[in-house]
């Protein structure tokens, strides 16, 4: 029992050390801001570039700030292509974080502009697994997305940039942004585009001036944006906020309640252990109260008996102390190998010295919370009485059983708010799975191909390629559908566009945005999004016919109320001039791409070959998607064979099935529920054996008694009543106390829940009546026991 606490809470502490206590790989991360914009709808989205611009010349706290962004490249090591995450990057961004290259250099401020030397740096990772850890690679050219870029730099071992952790799947190289205000169609120089900013697409990252703090930024930031309200350069309906978050608190914020609270829960956990244990000694007490009273007798003080008791105490709980250093063991490789990705830095989870250091610590608090009470009890002997009460069958008074029925008391208490936290994950976990996505993705399979500029130098290209696969992939045995999708739901952010739709009048200041997505025939079939009204996007919706959209319930209800739908015209990029009109022939559910619980917004579908039309690029990064009559995995390599024998210079990358995506959508509420379930489970069980001994205790003590009633003519069912008395006393105040903590605990959860509150009655009322039915059964077994024993055996044996 105190190996199994001790080993729990070791585990939830080596966790939260790697995730929350272990600095992040930068110099003085407590001077790193991350930059965030928000305006009405959105609660945190990305910069533009005249924000970055601004807020590195106006606001004062910063003292340095630089922009990033993602994406994917295909990298050709060898013969073999390979698709990574890489990172787009300025040349201030490293110094901000205080982190050079391990071998070669930054990028230049000439890199970092459009027509610059098409330079990379790579991870130590991809340097070590691609490259055989060889430093002659810097200053070699090698092959990216079809054409030559330079080595510049190895970063070190373990560097991620800020926005990287807790993803899944490392950034493995970075070129520079090659990028300028020109090129972004923003204000040169430090002035703010009037109506809004301009595009926003890229993270920011500043570093604090000296005495400066994320306070002091966030008010400075909050100033300038009402100074430019006030101007008309950002439209106050827009109800623009720009503000910044530390890189700690960008790291580990959204995690961080989930450990606390499961860290919460296992000291509990430990707690109820000691409090099990600790009932045991008092126990194992009462069946030496001769042994000390002779003791006592022949001249040993309490003193003297506490320092035996402790040290008895000490060596069990050192004993559990080894058994926990195990558990912990394995504890932490199941974190590394089950947490969620969604755990910044979990990998990083291991036993050091810290975690036996903390072992070691908790295990010296569990010896004294287990022996302190049983110590205190068992010396208070007398040797005239305690000699005398030899019998077996002597009648123990309640005052020896005060200890054992309070500590059992509190582990029934505390039971009850683990198993109460238990089950309100439960019940959230279920009503996430019941929320209703707009899609049918059980059977999918996706992953990621790009087709790059070189090999792919316009649209007309790229449809054909994806035309070609898709036909190819759909001819394979087991696949029902297929098609291919800009983002997949539930497995990215979307981002919006803004719209212009004929005959719908924003209100003053206000825009017409639009989530976005691009597709090709047989997308909408394959997962499986519901027909509201007009037909699918198909095979006649190529580059030559009129420009279509499907659009969303959500988007007919915010932009055409009043009328149909179809036939209504939208243009897409309404900044730019005369794009082109698009034609809405059909309009499906709302989808829940960006999460299970965010707020859904309008959304538009256009297919890959006709969104070349509107102002932008041609999407040359989409995800196929199949759904199969069987395992998905089964088709992966099916798959690559039909790529490699339409281009085998193109790689795959973020293979993904569907029940995957789903898990990590709710990742977080999952993994609180399982810990708080198994954690409740543990507790309920060490509560139930608590009440089962305190119950077993008082009957055997009382068996003479008991022997003495049935030869009188008691009835095993008025014996059972007798023993049952003190158990259900124990259980109504347990429970009570357990509620009533419950209740207050509980609230910490409240962020964690969807469809359910943290004072749920249902889930209150079934826990106690679970808790309440168990340990009736656990105080029943002892006592039918004993109830049902011959009166003539007890008696003699007495």
């Amino acid at each position: 029992t105190l190996g199994l606490g001790i080993g729990a809470t070791t585990t939830l502490f080596g966790v939260a050390n790697a995730v929350l206590l272990k600095p992040l790989p930068y110099a003085r991360p407590e001077g790193i801001a991350v930059l965030w914009s928000a305006w009405k709808g959105f609660d945190q989205t990305w910069l533009s570039w005249d924000e970055y611009e601004a807020w590195d010349a106006e606001i004062a706290a910063f003292e340095d700030v630089a922009l990033f962004t993602d994406g994917n490249i295909t990298l050709t090591a060898g013969d073999v292509p390979e698709r990574i995450r890489y990172g787009s990057v300025g040349s201030h961004l490293f110094p901000i974080l205080g982190v050079a290259p391990l071998y070669g250099r930054n990028f230049t401020e000439a890199e970092d502009r459009p027509n610059g030397d098409r330079v990379i740096i790579l991870s130590h990772e991809l340097w070590q697994r691609s490259f055989n850890a060889d430093p002659a690679i810097v200053g070699q050219a090698i092959q990216v997305d079809g054409s030559a870029a330079t080595v510049i730099g190895i970063m070190p071992a373990g560097f991620k940039l800020p926005l990287d952790f807790g993803r899944d799947g490392p950034t493995l190289a970075w070129m520079p942004n090659a990028t300028d205000a020109e090129s972004e169609g923003a204000t040169p120089g430090p002035a703010m585009t009037p109506g809004g900013g301009g595009s926003h697409g890229w993270y920011g990252v500043a570093r604090l001036a000296p005495g400066a703090t994320v306070e002091l930024a966030n008010q400075q930031l909050a100033n300038r944006v009402a100074e430019l309200t006030r101007d008309g350069i950002l439209p106050e309906s827009r109800q623009f906020r720009a503000f910044s978050v530390g890189v700690n608190e960008q790291v580990t914020g959204r995690i961080r309640p989930v450990l606390l609270i499961t860290m919460g829960a296992v000291v509990l956990l430990l707690l109820i252990a000691c409090a099990n244990v600790a009932a045991l000694l008092l126990v194992r007490g009462e069946h030496r109260r001769r042994e000390l009273a002779v003791r006592v007798a022949l001249g040993a003080g309490s003193a003297r008996l506490s320092r035996l008791l402790l040290t008895e105490s000490t060596l069990l709980a050192v004993a559990g102390g080894v058994v926990g250093i195990g558990i912990a063991t394995l504890g932490a490789a199941g974190a590394r190998r089950f947490a969620p990705a969604a755990f910044p830095r979990i990998a990083e989870t291991q036993v050091d010295g810290v975690m036996i250091a903390v072992a070691i610590v908790v295990t010296m608090v569990t010896a004294l919370l287990a022996g302190i009470f049983p110590a205190l009890h068992s010396t208070r002997v007398a040797p005239a009485s305690d000699l005398r009460e030899g019998g077996k069958g002597a009648t123990v008074g309640a005052a020896r059983l005060r200890w054992r029925q309070g500590l059992v008391t509190m582990e029934i208490a505390l039971a009850v708010v683990l198993v109460v936290g238990a089950g309100l994950m439960v019940r959230t976990v279920r009503n996430l799975l019941a929320v209703d996505r707009g899609f049918d993705g059980r059977g999918v399979l996706s992953m990621q191909v790009s087709t790059p500029s070189t090999w792919y130098p316009d649209s007309i290209q790229v449809a054909a390629f994806w035309s070609e696969l898709t036909r190819q992939v759909g001819a394979l045995p087991q696949v029902v559908a297929t098609g291919a999708v800009r983002q997949v739901p539930l497995a990215s952010e979307m981002g919006d566009w803004g719209l212009a739709v004929e005959g719908y009048v924003p209100p003053a200041g206000q825009s017409t945005p639009g989530d976005w997505q691009v597709v090709t025939p047989g997308y909408f079939e394959t997962m499986g999004l519901r027909l509201v009204e007009g037909r699918f996007l198909d095979a006649r919706d190529d580059m030559a016919a009129p420009p279509a959209l499907v659009v969303s319930r959500s988007f007919v209800k915010a932009y055409l109320p009043d009328r149909s739908a179809i036939g209504a015209r939208v243009r897409i990029g309404s900044n730019q001039p005369n794009p082109p009109p698009y034609t809405i022939v059909g309009v499906v559910d709302d989808v829940r791409h960006n999460g299970l619980t965010r707020t859904v917004k309008p959304q538009f579908y256009a297919t890959l070959a006709q969104f070349a039309k509107a102002p932008g690029s041609t999407r040359r990064t989409m995800h196929l998607v199949l759904r199969v009559d069987g395992s998905p995995t089964a088709m992966i390599a099916p798959i690559r064979q039909v790529i490699r024998g339409i281009d085998p210079r193109l790689p795959v990358s973020e293979i993904q099935v569907w029940d995957d995506v789903l898990a990590a959508a709710m990742a977080e509420q999952a993994f609180a529920m399982r810990l708080l379930s198994l954690f409740g489970t543990l507790a309920l069980g060490l509560a139930l054996l608590g009440v089962f001994g305190a119950v077993s205790q008082v009957v055997t003590q009382r068996q003479h008694e008991f022997g003495i009633r049935a030869a009188l003519g008691a009835t095993p069912l008025t014996l059972v009543r007798l023993s049952l008395g003190t158990g259900l006393r124990q259980v109504v105040v347990g429970l009570a106390a357990g509620v009533v903590v419950a209740l207050l605990a509980t609230r910490l959860l409240q962020q964690l829940l969807h469809g359910v509150g943290a004072s749920d009655p249902l889930t209150f009322a079934s826990v106690a009546v679970l808790t309440a039915v168990a340990t009736l059964v656990a105080s029943l077994i002892p006592a039918w026991r004993v109830a049902r024993q011959p009166p003539s055996t007890v008696l003699f044996e007495g």
